[in-house]
């Protein structure tokens, strides 16, 4: 197809359907969109010159080096799909893009200890509140937070112990929890069941807004968590949790391979920033404890 018989937002459009269909994330296609929608005011039209991406990297450098290397990679893929997918005559600018970006930070984590501080504080209270639950859901499945947002009933498995988890991509996972955990879920599905009737709706989520009935927002579960963590004395997080969750596996003994799985990460080098957390935790403690550190 001659370029001007589609528009640059045909192809965008083209390129959204193609992520619909690959089961991305809502959330990762409109990060995409924007991106590719705030690199088209510098162009107009698909076809681009290598002046035109320069330009546009001009305009990136009061960014990280991550972030520009992520909007870089988003417009390679997109001139990618619009040369191989739709089979068009366009020259890909941003495939020899080259950008040396810093090592990844390592992830940060609680010790085991104040985990355990944590949940000797909540044992006490007289009532199991909705922070309580998302805490120890977060850190016993070590589920990502759009990943609780969006558990359905039948994904939980009460005798089995078991959560199906969708994950990025789409793709499915068992995260398995303590049978212990049953008693709080059952108590809240009942809270749960009473609030859709009080406000006549009906939905398969599991985790619900108790004042609307409407599906929990990610926001909602996100203070749920930082507000324990004020309570408790500690800055408390949802990722937070499932780093914890990850380290503290590995420091028991547990294979990298199937925290891996866990996780639902694709590679097994992104599980492993664990092991170099392991690693800080085993220099602090050679810091306070060995004689000759």
């Amino acid at each position: 197809m001659i370029d001007g018989m589609r528009s640059k937002n045909d192809y965008l459009d083209a390129y959204i359907e193609f992520l619909y269909a690959k089961n991305i994330a809502d959330s990762t296609i409109i990060s995409y969109s924007s991106i590719i929608e705030e690199f088209f005011r510098y162009t107009d039209s698909i076809v681009i010159t290598k002046k035109i991406k320069n330009d546009f990297l001009m305009k990136q450098q009061n960014f990280r080096p991550r972030t520009i290397y992520r909007k870089m990679n988003i417009l390679k893929n997109f001139y990618t799909f619009i040369s191989g997918v739709l089979n068009e005559n366009i020259e890909n600018y941003f495939v020899d893009f080259d950008l040396k970006l810093p090592s990844e930070k390592n992830a940060k984590v609680l010790y085991q200890e104040e985990i355990e501080n944590i949940f000797e504080i909540i044992s006490k209270d007289e009532i199991y509140s909705l922070e309580n639950l998302f805490f120890e859901l977060l850190y016993v499945t070590g589920m990502r937070i759009s990943e609780l947002k969006n558990v359905k009933i039948l994904d939980i498995d009460l005798e089995n112990t078991m959560i199906l988890v969708q994950g990025k991509g789409g793709k499915e996972r068992i995260v398995v929890y303590p049978e212990s955990l049953n008693v709080r879920l059952y108590t809240y599905l009942k809270a749960r069941k009473y609030i859709l009737d009080f406000f006549e709706i009906q939905h398969n989520y599991v985790f619900i807004d108790f004042g609307t009935g409407k599906q929990i927002s990610k926001n909602s579960i996100y203070n749920n968590v930082v507000s324990l963590g004020i309570r408790t004395g500690y800055k408390l997080k949802p990722h937070l949790l499932r780093h914890s969750f990850a380290t503290h596996l590995l420091e028991n003994g547990c294979d990298l391979r199937y925290i891996q799985e866990l996780l639902g990460h694709s590679s097994v080098q992104t599980t492993t920033r664990y092991t170099r957390v392991q690693i800080e935790h085993k220099k602090e403690l050679m810091k306070t404890c060995h004689p000759r550190a």
